[in-house]
């Protein structure tokens, strides 16, 4: 397992091309405010149930069931979730149902999305942005219904023509990265609109997607190459990192589309040479990088490293970090800040990472725990060394951890874990 975990290491460690922040990290939280406070969770062969949530999101009162949920959004003014939702576990087509928060009742009248709910995006009164993704034919691609939630109607549906690899919100704007069907190839960026006009940009230079043979012979095994997206709606500019050292900027207004070197070509050589596949490495091979806009002209990206090797009759599987990394978008250095991580998320004033590595030779799982940073890129606290974390949210200045199928409570000022609960807490419902 170490020289599987190797190979994520070396991601990120060999694109470090600068010093410390001469700068603070944004590092704002989300200005997200619940109105009422409802959470919602998901458990197998029970569905998808909402509650009323106290402050300290312990659920109390009635529940109500609603079926599968793959996806679900908040009305700005916060009284009514919508939720992408499929009636069984085994069914691929999801329809939007709306639910009056104040009451906890289902409103009639849903809409058929044909297909799976990838993201819903509530981002003014009279429209929901749908992402949706066609199953299970040759020609599947993801499309963008544009909805009118009061008329209770689908007014336009977008073909990406392609596959939805990533997707964020610039403001009340949709940014999704496409890739070509069960294809490596060049990306294209596509902004959506509150009201449903539609960008393009093409990057060319961006070669992303997953690949899946196209016969049936066994093991039927893949490769990918997805690399991170970010967006900053106070500047309108919208990022895709590849792993090995190629990003491209782009005007959410313009379009107009910049590429930037975040390594010198002797660096970016060598980790292009780790991202290929081995020559007995069967499988779903290749690397997923998440990015997040942190403000001040930062980028957070982290991912992790997907790896089969097939000898003979023995398949094994495993994932790794691909580590953490920031880089600075006014300069275009990128600098290693954690290697062990590959995910992270932000709170006010500190950023969160966490990371874990798993081998289907053990199915065990082991990881870096959860650490914070500060707005000056160091250490405030380490907890659950050792463990498999991750962040599942923030709130009231407590970040809600699972760890060993068990929910601790960190007080974020602190560091400390006030307190330790059973399963997973319920999400909290936000617009």
């Amino acid at each position: 397992m170490g020289r599987l975990l190797g190979v994520g290491v070396l991601a990120l460690g060999l694109l470090v091309t600068a010093g410390p922040t001469t700068r603070p990290l944004g590092l704002a939280g989300s200005d997200r405010q619940a109105k009422e406070l409802v959470g919602i969770i998901v458990e197998p062969d029970v569905g998808t149930t909402l509650m009323r949530l106290g402050e300290g999101l312990d659920p109390f009162g009635p529940r109500l069931r609603v079926g599968y949920a793959d996806a679900w959004t908040i009305a700005p003014e916060g009284r009514i979730a919508a939720l992408s939702i499929h009636p069984t576990e085994t069914t691929t087509m999801d329809a939007i149902r709306f639910v009056a928060l104040g009451s906890l009742r289902l409103v009639p009248r849903p809409i058929v999305l044909h297909g799976i709910g990838l993201t819903l995006f509530w981002p003014a009164p009279d429209r929901i942005l749908a992402l949706v993704q066609s199953c299970c034919s040759e020609t599947d691609v993801a499309t963008v219904a544009v909805v009118d939630p009061g008329a209770r109607r689908i007014v336009s549906r977008i073909s990406l023509a392609g596959e939805a690899a990533a997707w964020t919100r610039a403001g009340d704007r949709l940014v999704v990265l496409v890739t070509p069907t069960n294809s490596i190839g060049p990306a294209r960026l596509v902004v959506v609109a509150a009201d449903g006009h539609v960008g393009t940009a093409k990057l060319d230079r961006i070669a992303a997607g997953r690949s899946w043979p196209e016969d049936q012979t066994e093991p039927r095994l893949g490769t990918q190459r997805i690399p991170a997206l970010a967006a900053d709606a106070a500047t309108g500019r919208a990022y895709v990192i590849e792993p090995d050292g190629l990003a491209a900027e782009i005007s959410l207004d313009s379009l107009a589309v910049s590429y930037h070197e975040l390594a010198s070509a002797s660096l970016t050589a060598r980790l292009s040479a780790w991202l290929q596949p081995a020559a007995e490495a069967k499988g779903m091979n290749g690397m997923s990088w998440k990015g997040l806009s942190l403000g001040n002209g930062f980028v957070a990206v982290a991912g992790n490293v997907q790896r089969t090797v097939v000898s003979g009759n023995t398949e094994e599987m495993s994932s790794s970090p691909g580590g953490l990394a920031i880089v600075d978008v006014r300069d275009w250095t990128i600098r290693t800040l954690d290697r062990g991580a590959d995910d992270v998320a932000v709170t006010d004033g500190l950023l969160l990472a966490t990371g874990r590595s798993w081998t289907s030779s053990t199915q065990g799982t082991t990881g870096m725990g959860l650490a914070a940073y500060g707005s000056d890129t160091k250490l405030r606290f380490h907890v659950f060394e050792g463990a498999s974390a991750w962040v599942q949210q923030t709130w009231n200045g407590r970040a809600y951890v699972l760890v060993d199928g068990r929910t601790n409570v960190v007080d974020l000022a602190t560091g400390r874990v006030v307190e330790r609960r059973a399963g997973t807490t319920p999400w909290l419902l936000l617009p």
